[in-house]
C-alpha cells in the first residue's frame, strides 16, 4: 500500500512538472498578433523606407470623376518632397455614391486586391463638393500592395486643418494631403532639400512650356551683362498683337517709359512696322509667356535688330477686377538669347501693389519690373 502511495504522488509530481513546464513554454511562445499591431508594424516599415519607398497614385477623384492634371500635381508634390520612385495607377478606382468613410477603406482593400500595383504602396484620394460651397471634403487611404490597410485620412470642412487651407480648389487641397501624407511616408524638410527633379518635373515643365533647365539657367549671366553695359546701351521695343492694347502706339509708350527712366542709352520702336502674334490662349499662364518668349527669339534671330536688345511685352487686364489679368514680357540681345523673361500676376507682390486695372498701370508695373532688373535693390520676386 505504501509503495502504492510513494508512486501515485510521484507521477502526480512528474504530472504537474511536465504541466507547469509547458504552460510555461506556452507563456513565453509568441502568440498571434493583432490587426491592429501588424498594421502599426507595416506603417513602421513604410515610414523607415522613406525616399526609397514606391508608390503608385491612382487618379484622384475629383467630384466622382478622376481627374488626371490633380493625380501629376499630387505625384509632383510628392517628388519635390523626395520620394524617389512614383507610379500613376492607369485604372482608377471610383467608390461611387453612398459609399461612406467607414466603407471605404474595404472597398479600396478589394480593389487593390484585384488590381495589385508594381509598387510597395499605393495610394487613392479624393476631394468633394459642390459648385455652391466648393470643396468641402478630403478623403485618402494608403494600402500596400496585398491590400492592407496602412493609412487613412478624413477632412470636412469642420476640421481646423481644413479650415486653414487658403483656398478651396484642387491644387490647395492637393498640397494639404501631401502636407499630411508625408511624415507616413518618412518625408520631412531633409528629404526634400535632398530631392532632385524627376520625371513629374520634366512632366510640368514641358505642360508649361518652360524650355530645359540648361536655357534658363543661362539667363542670370547675361542679366549681369546687361546691368554692366545699360547705360551705354539701346533697346528696341517690338509691339504684340492683343486684345487689351494696340499695336505701336504701345511700342512707342513703353519706349518712352523706359528712355524716361534712363534705363538704358537710348529706347525707341523699330522705324519699320512690325508685330509679333500674340500667344495663343492657354489655361497655363506660364505656357503663354514662353510661347511669347520664343516668338521673340525667333524674330530677333530671323532680324538682326540694330538695337543691343530687344523687348516686348504683353499683358491682359480686366477694369473692373484687377486680379484677373496679367504682365508679361521679355527681353533678348542682339543674338536672340533670352535675358529676361517675366511673368506678373495677381499673386505676385509688385502686381498687388499697383492692381493694373487699365495700359497705363500694366505698362506702369512694366517699367517697375525692368527697373527692379536693371538696378537690384533686391532681384524682383517672379519669374
Amino acid at each position: 500500500m505504501k509503495t502504492l502511495v510513494k508512486n501515485t504522488w510521484t507521477g502526480l509530481v512528474l504530472s504537474f512538472a511536465v504541466v507547469v513546464s509547458t504552460a510555461a513554454q506556452a507563456a513565453d511562445a509568441p502568440g498571434p498578433s493583432s490587426p491592429a499591431t501588424d498594421q502599426a508594424k507595416k506603417i513602421e516599415q513604410m515610414t523607415a523606407r522613406g525616399p526609397d519607398a514606391s508608390l503608385t497614385v491612382l487618379p484622384v477623384v475629383l467630384g466622382g470623376q478622376p481627374f488626371d492634371r490633380v493625380t501629376e500635381f499630387v505625384a509632383l508634390r510628392l517628388e519635390q518632397q523626395g520620394l524617389k520612385t512614383i507610379e500613376l495607377g492607369a485604372t482608377a478606382f471610383v467608390p461611387g455614391e453612398g459609399i461612406s468613410m467607414d466603407q471605404l477603406p474595404e472597398t479600396f482593400a478589394n480593389f487593390v486586391r484585384q488590381n495589385p500595383p508594381a509598387t510597395e504602396y499605393v495610394l487613392y484620394a479624393d476631394f468633394n463638393g459642390n459648385r455652391q460651397s466648393g470643396l468641402n471634403e478630403l478623403r485618402a487611404i494608403v494600402a500596400d500592395q496585398t491590400g492592407a490597410i496602412l493609412w487613412t485620412d478624413h477632412l470636412t470642412a469642420s476640421d481646423e486643418a481644413f479650415r486653414k487651407a487658403e483656398a478651396r480648389e484642387p491644387m490647395t487641397m492637393a498640397m494639404l494631403l501631401v502636407a499630411r501624407l508625408s511624415p507616413q511616408l518618412g518625408l520631412n524638410a531633409d528629404t526634400a532639400k535632398a530631392a532632385k527633379p524627376g520625371k513629374f518635373a520634366r512632366l510640368m515643365d514641358e505642360r508649361s512650356g518652360l524650355p530645359p533647365q540648361a536655357e534658363r539657367d543661362a539667363l542670370p549671366a547675361r542679366l549681369q551683362a546687361m546691368i554692366a553695359a545699360s547705360q551705354n546701351a539701346t533697346v528696341v521695343v517690338i509691339p504684340v498683337v492683343a486684345p487689351d492694347h494696340g499695336e505701336n502706339e504701345v511700342a512707342a509708350r513703353i519706349a518712352k517709359l523706359i528712355g524716361d527712366a534712363r534705363l538704358f542709352k537710348s529706347a525707341s520702336i523699330p522705324t519699320d512696322p512690325v508685330t509679333l502674334p500674340h500667344p495663343r490662349s492657354d489655361p497655363n499662364e506660364m505656357k503663354m509667356l514662353w510661347d511669347l518668349a520664343r516668338e521673340l527669339r525667333e524674330y530677333v534671330q530671323k532680324n538682326p535688330p540694330p538695337a543691343d536688345y530687344v523687348l516686348c511685352a504683353d499683358y491682359r487686364f480686366n477694369a473692373q477686377n484687377w486680379e484677373r489679368g496679367y504682365v508679361h514680357f521679355a527681353v533678348c540681345d542682339r543674338q536672340g538669347d533670352w535675358v529676361i523673361v517675366d511673368l506678373q500676376n495677381s499673386h505676385h507682390p509688385d502686381y498687388q501693389s499697383i492692381k493694373p486695372t487699365s495700359t497705363d498701370r500694366c505698362e506702369e508695373l512694366l517699367l517697375k519690373r525692368l527697373q527692379g532688373y536693371l538696378r537690384p535693390r533686391e532681384q524682383p520676386s517672379g519669374t
